[in-house]
């Protein structure tokens, strides 16, 4: 049900219908624009090639060039000054704080994983010192038993997760662990002859929950959450949280590291006029949600169908808490990806924007970097729809 050949596709037919589906693209589609000279810079590529950045390998990421095209844009609201610091609630890899870090500007991360939390801790070190020689020791739970130095035990972290795919699995024709571990060693030598100019933080936290933050505390955001079933967060970040674990084996277990995070709401807010026509149910879940998640249920993919509705109910407190902690007239950038669930087309973009406005926040605008897949399908009575990646503009009221 919902799938007929491969063009031309009619997606999510069946009693739940795509009305709300079609209603969300058609409401949006004129404030939507192509943007495809930021395609690079919504991946993480980029950040390979780069001093700190290239320390942690994540895919799910955006570019450096992202942030310093946000600062650019930006540089007259006076970030890190005295109006408050830039704000990156799902941390990740670290590339908002560092980057900033990197250009002196004042910055904060939030970040629900704790391995990650301590790699971007020990990036403000000054420098590394020499490493013990462990090319008679085999596996990486011996070298970790004598490795003593933050900086040491990072670079057993990076090495081991190096030793993995992008998804987090065990790459059989990775090289030994000793020479990868003092190649790994050797660039964080190097990156550190020319220390961080500022010491930016990465906080442990919920980001629909950010208590740390206070009221209007943040002069701009800069983040990326978690794609909706696009990766096993998870499975990533599996390689460094073992090797962390065996340090500091009271730290909680990464139990989510996606948007399903225990939180609480900031509360409603009136709308504004250009969102009269979102739908919000009794159960403050976006109608467009509930009826891709219908779409689901129909198919009998009751978990994916569970997953969606949870991660639009996180998605909606997310921005909730986006816009309590931002300041007036302070600027927000959301880099959101599509999702095809199934054969079911999910819009995450055009549901934050509603739900963003519904929060006190104004879209600015609604860029496209790229499609996420390159066929497009009908969406009921509109014409082929592809899962977009877009940069989601925001701005305090």
């Amino acid at each position: 049900m919902g799938r007929r050949g491969r063009r031309g596709l009619t997606l999510g037919q069946g009693a739940a219908g795509t009305a709300e589906r079609e209603s969300l693209e058609r409401r949006w589609r004129e404030r939507m624009s192509w943007a495809p000279e930021l395609a690079s810079l919504v991946t993480a590529g980029g950040a390979a090639r780069e001093p700190f950045h290239r320390w942690i390998h994540l895919a799910q990421g955006f570019a450096p060039e992202l942030v310093r095209l946000f600062l650019r844009q930006t540089r007259d609201r006076r970030l890190g000054a005295t109006r408050g610091p830039l704000l990156d609630p799902f941390s990740g890899s670290g590339t908002v704080v560092i980057e900033c870090a990197r250009q002196s500007v004042h910055a904060l991360g939030v970040e629900a994983a704790e391995p990650l939390v301590f790699l971007s801790a020990v990036m403000t070190e000054t420098e590394l010192p020499t490493l013990p020689a462990l090319d008679d020791v085999a596996d990486w739970i011996s070298m970790a038993d004598h490795l003593q130095a933050p900086l040491h035990r990072a670079a057993l972290m990076l090495a081991v997760a190096r030793q993995h795919t992008s998804a987090g699995k065990l790459n059989k024709n990775a090289p030994p662990l000793a020479p990868l571990l003092r190649q790994v060693a050797g660039m964080m030598k190097d990156d550190l002859r020319r220390p961080l100019p500022r010491r930016n933080l990465v906080l442990r936290g919920d980001a629909r929950s950010m208590d740390m933050i206070a009221d209007a505390g943040v002069a701009g955001i800069l983040t990326s959450p978690p794609y909706l079933s696009r990766h096993d967060y998870v499975q990533i970040l599996r390689p460094y949280q073992r090797v962390y674990r065996r340090w500091y084996p009271d730290e909680l277990r990464i139990a989510d590291c996606g948007l399903r995070i225990a939180g609480t709401h900031a509360g409603q807010r009136r709308a504004h006029p250009s969102v009269r026509g979102a739908k919000v149910s009794e159960s403050n879940t976006h109608e467009a949600a509930v009826e891709a998640r219908a779409a689901l249920e129909e198919m009998g993919e009751t978990r994916l169908a569970g997953v969606v509705t949870a991660y639009f109910n996180d998605l909606r407190r997310v921005l909730a808490e986006c816009a309590r902690v931002l300041r007036p007239r302070g600027v927000c950038w959301m880099v959101l990806g599509g999702a095809r669930l199934k054969g079911v087309y999910i819009p995450p973009d055009l549901i934050a924007a509603d739900l963003a406005e519904l929060s006190g926040l104004r879209v600015e605008g609604v860029r496209v970097a790229r499609n996420l897949i390159d066929v497009g399908r009908k969406l009921g009575r509109l014409g082929n729809v592809a899962p977009r990646e877009c940069i989601l503009m925001l701005m305090k009221r």
